[in-house]
Order: structure tokens, then sequence, then C-alpha cells
């Protein structure tokens, strides 16, 4: 009886093909989907204001969003790493009074602050609401 199997060679030469593939295929594919990174952006902003919100509710202290427009980053009070812009988006902030240099702040209740906070990319934009008295975050295209 006699078993067929791949020899070392063929499974290296195979790898090898498939890692030159992607090198070449993966900045091409990201080049056909632009809102992509604005997009995914977007959503993993909205997540960090949750987050915000439920740190809040949980340690019965107030957390809050600090936007550094110096910097290009976002931290959440209490994180060491705050969380940096992709290079083509540009993130803003303005709370229901309108000062756009305002933080957005959670209340252990749940509540916020409010506000909007928008982000942009060159053709797409996203704006995040913030229901000053739930705390509900929305995100728009």
């Amino acid at each position: 009886m006699r078993t067929t199997a791949f020899t070392l060679l063929e499974l290296l030469v195979v790898l090898t093909l498939a890692s030159l593939l992607m090198t070449v295929v993966t900045p091409r594919f990201a080049a056909l989907l632009p809102g992509a990174e604005l997009k995914s952006y977007s959503r993993q902003t909205a997540a960090l204001l949750r987050l915000a919100r439920s740190q809040a509710i949980a340690s019965g202290e107030e957390v809050m969003l600090e936007l550094d427009p110096d910097t290009r980053s976002s931290r959440i009070t209490g994180q060491a790493k705050p969380s940096s812009w992709p290079k083509q988006i540009a993130v803003s902030f303005a709370d229901t009074a309108n000062d756009p240099g305002a933080n957005l702040t959670f209340y252990p209740d749940g509540s916020a602050s409010g506000g909007t906070l928008l982000i942009a990319g060159r053709e797409r934009h996203y704006r995040i609401e913030v229901n000053w008295l739930t705390g509900r975050i929305r995100l728009h295209d």
C-alpha cells in the first residue's frame, strides 16, 4: 500500500509563492476599498466610546474621552496607551454647546456630556452622536 504526501520542498515552494502573492495583492486590495479604513476606524471609535460608557457605569466614576489633535490620538482616561488616528482621517468633536475644544465625558449613571464626533476622510465622513441624557452612541454615514 502506497501513501501519497507532499515533500518538504513542495510545501516550501507553495508557502514562498503564497507569501510573495500576499505582499503584492494586499496593498492593491486596500486601494480598491478606499473607504474601508475610514469605516473601520469609525466603528472602532464608536466601540471605544461604548467602552468608556461601560467603564463609567462599572466603576462609578466619570470617564472621559480625550482628543488630542496635535498627536492625532484619542485616549480614555485611565488607559495608558492612546489610540492613533490614521493619516488620511481627520477627527473633530463639538459638544452640545458647540465648543470644539471640549472632551466627551461619561457619568456613572450612564449619561454623558453629549455631542457629535466627526470622522472625515477624503470622500466620505461619519458622524458619531452621543446623547447627553442616555449616553447612547449612534454611528451615521
